[in-house]
């Protein structure tokens, strides 16, 4: 399953399978709609004025600003279209492929199997993140670390972007950080200056990476105070057990269209028992993998370590986040070489051809899922929006990114009482209860008598004073990202 050496794959099987799959994922992007995760980090981009404007604006978001900056320069100097991003992603994401087939010391069928998997086939993939990049980032790294003579000042590059990308890369980071730290002061080379260089790059780049991620707590929606009964809580550890399980298996609880970020196990009656056994199973198969190697075990542990970590304490369920624990893994028996699958017992192997299989024939289905049916409602709402003309008024922030990703503009929130595109995640703005629509629209002033009132709750009679025509309603979303169109016409003598 491991090839024996290290010499690169040969060009004329790379390129075909390449091709293969870049065709494959530019037409999954194609028909990929934006969620309100991606507009949302797009529009602080695009709607920005400066660096140090995007920076102040992406405060209650907690991630470092290297993705928001590369997008930034996109929609200034390029095109201020969804597309740019979804195509520079596909760039990334081929790019990542390219390194992945060319140099990782696996088989032909391996590489196809993890490819065609649903992390690589689909999530990291058709949704525009910045998950790709600090994929790419960490291949390039395991390249890097299997040459004889390592280039520490240009993995130290790599160590500090990798810490810009995402909160999960700086993991990454200080596992293969910490691994050459042991490495190399084992034989007394810590005070070499390339070495000494690395460690300046890694360690500016983790303050970097810690100052970007703190977020006003006290009025962030998305974040609360850190409780410090939370990181040995038994809900806790529980959440945090069943991550570690999901980022192996991605199974659906339903293979539906609704399947996204939605798992198996929920509803069994032995669900419970059968997580646990599962945990203690990829706890420890990973060992059984790469024991041969130190240099990966250490990457592995204290990178999956520190992700169970933030589940236990955040307990924020994404397939995004849990799929990291397998990418971990691909880069460690990356690491690990021909000391990796191939001294590896028969049936460890059988255990993995397994895995790779199901997240194959999981990855398919998301595909054509998402192919065939709307991810997200936003581009149709759009393309309703775009044959009439008026102000757009939104009730519920998080539906009016989407729209304004779309529609190259901004619409009125009536959650701020303000024009705005890109959300900001205050309190304040996601009142719960959520009050009715009647209330929203008691609140605010300075509307034309008639506009088009979209919303991602049907309103039926729940207008009031106010006077309400459904125009048009999207349900079909894979998400439940849908959105209702209402004309209101008689705002000013209602108030």
């Amino acid at each position: 399953m491991i090839r024996q050496d290290t010499t690169p794959l040969p060009w004329k099987v790379v390129l075909p399978v390449l091709v293969i799959y870049g065709v494959i994922s530019a037409v999954g992007l194609s028909h990929h709609e934006l969620f309100l995760d991606e507009a949302h980090h797009f529009l602080l981009a695009r709607d920005s004025h400066s660096l140090s404007e995007l920076y102040w604006n992406a405060r209650y978001d907690g991630h470092p600003r290297l993705w928001h900056s590369l997008l930034y320069f996109i929609t200034h100097y390029i095109t201020r279209s969804p597309y740019g991003m979804q195509v520079f992603h596909w760039l990334i994401v081929v790019g990542a492929a390219f390194v992945f087939l060319r140099h990782a010391p696996f088989s032909l069928a391996v590489k196809l199997l993890v490819l065609m998997g649903y992390y690589f086939l689909f999530e990291y993939n058709l949704i525009s993140r910045n998950y790709s990049l600090g994929i790419c980032l960490l291949f390039c790294c395991c390249v890097l670390l299997a040459r004889p003579v390592r280039p520490l000042v240009g993995l130290g590059v790599l160590l500090f972007f990798m810490c810009s990308t995402h909160v999960f890369y700086t993991f990454a980071a200080m596992g293969i950080y910490l691994g050459l730290l042991i490495e190399y002061g084992r034989v007394g080379q810590v005070f070499r200056r390339s070495f000494l260089v690395l460690s300046g790059l890694f360690w500016v780049g983790f303050v970097f990476a810690l100052i970007q991620a703190h977020t006003p707590v006290e009025d962030n929606v998305n974040m609360g105070p850190v409780n410090a009964r939370g990181f040995l809580s038994s809900t806790g550890l529980s959440f945090a057990s069943f991550g570690l399980v999901r980022g192996w298996l991605p199974i659906p609880q339903h293979f539906d269209g609704h399947f996204w970020n939605r798992y198996w196990l929920y509803e069994s009656f032995w669900g419970g028992l059968i997580r646990t056994v599962l945990f203690v199973f990829f706890l420890g198969f990973p060992y059984l993998v790469l024991r041969r190697s130190w240099r990966a075990l250490v990457f592995y542990y204290t990178t999956v370590s520190l992700l169970l970590l933030f589940f236990s304490v955040t307990m924020m369920t994404a397939s995004r986040y849990f799929g990291m624990v397998f990418v971990f893994f691909l880069a460690a028996l990356w690491m690990a070489g021909a000391f990796g699958m191939k001294t590896a017992p028969v049936w460890v192997r059988g255990c993995f051809y397994g895995i790779l299989g199901i997240q194959a024939v999981v990855g398919v289905f998301a595909w054509v899922q998402d192919f065939r049916l709307p991810f997200s409602e936003s581009r149709n709402a759009v393309t309703f929006l775009k044959e009439r003309d008026g102000v757009v008024v939104v009730d519920g922030y998080n539906i009016g990114p989407m729209l304004c990703a779309y529609t190259e503009g901004k619409v009125y929130y009536l959650a701020t009482g303000a024009e705005g595109s890109f959300c900001v995640w205050k309190k304040e703005y996601f009142p719960r209860p959520r009050p009715s629509i009647a209330q929203e629209l008691a609140g605010c002033s300075g509307l034309p008598e008639s506009f088009v009132l979209v919303t991602n709750r049907e309103l039926g009679e729940d207008g009031g004073a106010f006077r309400l025509m459904l125009l048009k309603s999207f349900t079909n979303s894979i998400i439940g990202e849908n959105f209702f169109i209402y004309q209101l016409s008689n705002f000013r003598k209602a108030q």
